[in-house]
């Protein structure tokens, strides 16, 4: 029977930042969100000394304190340096792959590897360990589903090695019966709470519903985890990203303000982001969207909103830069207490689609042409030399925001070459 496989990086930005800090093995240990808000990583020994997933670091801080947990606010530019050393180890050793998400690759197995597929992923979460750094844990199924159960289980048993496998029978209908359907995959909490109370409150009970059931209560996606959990692959390997329809980049900031400047610095930043990952799919924007939203704590609390559409689609950064702050202009007013910024790029076409050049148009094809290969260069320069070596002038490097970048009180300074600010 054909098999897929999940590798998922154990407790990932922890895991990254102990890369750095050895003395921090069999230590607890947790990262926290952007501003320092919430628990979003925590080490096995943090687990195990009681802190939750997502509680607000104010509320662990007596805690912390007691144990001597070491605290790390997040460094995303490492972190995603790191998924992208893991994803590419297991891109050279399977015949296909889909980086689901930073800390999770589903593959599926070569042909030589079905001899003994429990050796095969044991090797390649061993090779991840050499040559990245980073622990795995990596489930074998013949549907994506079960392999992220299968990684689950391996993770949490030690005896597994790192490598668990799933296939239907005894064994994976008890698993099933343990497994709360709130924790299967692709079952949301709207549809956890249904499926409670109408007394499907585990995975096994799910996985035996009736098909006309399903289709009609859970809509074809939870027909095809129905099918998936009885061992039944409905939902394929994807080789490539679907593009987005949007890109909306936002932060909150490390502390309100009135003034202009460091919201202009803000949405430059911003928008040079939503740019760069417009343009990695080959993309252009007809509509950028500017917001700000004030404090709650200063209420009326309001969230004005601008909008502003080219006459062809942008993907220079110049260009949407300059148009995202003559919004900024329109919509702010001074005196209110500002708290996040966000933008929106939309209404996207494919890199090659051009309009008509009509004359007296405000760009010809030639400089068209110019600007395109000049964004290539940057962005070629900037994922080699790391993100940001060449910014826009009103960008701040990281760590020099104006007063509205996140708090990162307990941020370490690794970096890797690939990730230097």
């Amino acid at each position: 029977m054909p098999l897929i496989g999940l590798c998922d990086c154990n407790n990932f930005f922890v895991s990254c930042e102990r890369l750095f800090r050895p003395d921090l093995k069999d230590r607890p240990v947790i990262v926290l969100s952007s501003n320092d808000g919430c628990v979003i990583s925590r080490s096995n020994e943090a687990k195990a000394i009681g802190i939750p997933m997502g509680e607000p670091f104010f509320k662990v801080e007596g805690i912390v304190k007691a144990y001597k947990v070491h605290v790390f606010s997040t460094n995303f530019p490492l972190y995603e340096d790191i998924s992208k050393r893991v994803h590419a180890v297991i891109r050279a050793h399977a015949p296909e792959t889909e980086d689901y998400s930073v800390d999770e690759s589903f593959f599926s197995l070569d042909i030589a590897a079905l001899r003994s597929p429990e050796a095969y992923a044991r090797t390649l979460g061993e090779t991840i360990r050499r040559w990245v750094g980073v622990p795995v844990s990596i489930g074998l199924a013949p549907t994506k589903t079960l392999a992220k159960l299968a990684a689950e289980y391996a993770k949490k048993h030690a005896e597994t090695n790192g490598v668990h496998r799933l296939e239907p029978g005894a064994e994976l209908d008890a698993l099933l019966e343990r497994t709360p359907v709130g924790d299967v995959w692709g079952v949301g909490r709207r549809y956890a709470d249904f499926l409670n109370r109408c007394n499907t409150g585990n995975a096994r009970k799910l996985r035996d519903k009736p098909d006309d059931w399903l289709r009609r209560h859970l809509t074809i996606r939870g027909l095809q985890t129905g099918w998936e959990l009885r061992g039944v692959s409905c939902i394929p390997i994807r080789t490539t990203d679907p593009p987005q329809k949007s890109i909306q980049v936002s932060r909150s900031f490390g502390a309100p303000t009135t003034m202009i400047e460091p919201i202009r610095e803000a949405v430059t930043t911003f928008v040079s982001r939503g740019a760069e990952k417009m343009r990695a799919q080959g993309m252009r924007a007809r509509v950028l969207h500017v917001y700000i939203t004030t404090s709650r704590f200063h209420p009326p609390v309001t969230c004005p909103v601008g909008r502003m559409t080219f006459e062809a689609p942008a993907s220079y950064t110049p260009t949407l830069v300059t148009a995202a702050l003559d919004v900024l202009d329109e919509i702010f007013v001074r005196g209110e207490w500002y708290v996040k910024a966000g933008i929106g790029l939309s209404e996207f076409s494919e890199e090659g689609q051009r309009q008509l050049f009509l004359p007296g148009a405000s760009l010809d094809p030639q400089e068209d042409d110019r600007r395109t290969r000049y964004m290539e260069a940057v962005d070629r320069i900037n994922r080699v030399l790391g993100q940001d070596a060449i910014r826009p002038a009103a960008m701040p490097a990281r760590g020099k925001e104006s007063g509205w970048g996140p708090r990162r009180d307990h941020e370490s300074p690794e970096t890797t070459e690939h990730s230097l600010r």
